[in-house]
């Protein structure tokens, strides 16, 4: 899982805080039943992904809701002129080993599942670099958002590379009845 932090951790704007406070976690979670998340809250997703190379694209594949990021290579235009969507607009280069993606245009509302909003300007650089022996795949988030905190924040985590394990299509409603148990 990500390490997300508690709320009281972040350093959130005065703006921030009153919509958090405003947070209802049963209306704004638990009754959206399926919902896919939406980029960053996504990252945290405790399934296994996969990279796939078309070239001019790389899809990240995520097991939870069957989520399909694509991290464009190659220029389509300026990011702003993309449309929002959930999980945003990626644009990705390669800087030796690692996989440097910046997404933004992200049209969901929180950051972290404990209801930290975004504001519409967010903008996320990911490092996605593996270890020296293939065994770990070492991942860093840095996120500003000026609506939300007074400063960018950043996060780490790890994937374990387990030989083996794949993508498998996602049951949503398996996965809440094995959460709650």
């Amino acid at each position: 899982m990500f390490p997300w932090k508690d709320p009281s951790e972040y350093p959130l704007t005065d703006k921030a805080k009153q919509a958090l406070a405003k947070w209802d976690p049963i209306r704004d979670t638990v009754a959206r039943g399926c919902e896919p998340k939406g980029m960053p809250t996504i990252i945290e997703q405790p399934y296994p992904i996969e990279f796939v190379d078309q070239h001019d694209t790389i899809l990240l594949r995520m097991e939870e809701y069957d989520t399909v990021r694509t991290l464009h290579m190659a220029s389509k235009g300026p990011a702003q002129v993309q449309p929002k969507t959930r999980l945003g607009y990626s644009t990705g280069h390669w800087e030796g080993k690692t996989l440097v993606v910046e997404t933004s245009r992200i049209d969901w509302g929180y950051f972290d599942p404990s209801g930290v909003p975004q504001g519409s300007g967010l903008s996320v650089v990911e490092q996605f670099t593996p270890s020296a022996d293939g065994s770990r795949l070492n991942y860093t988030m840095v996120v500003t958002d000026s609506e939300t905190f007074t400063r960018p924040v950043e996060l780490h985590r790890v994937w374990v590379r387990r030989p083996g394990e794949e993508v498998k299509p996602y049951n949503c409603a398996s996965a809440k009845a094995r959460a709650t148990h």
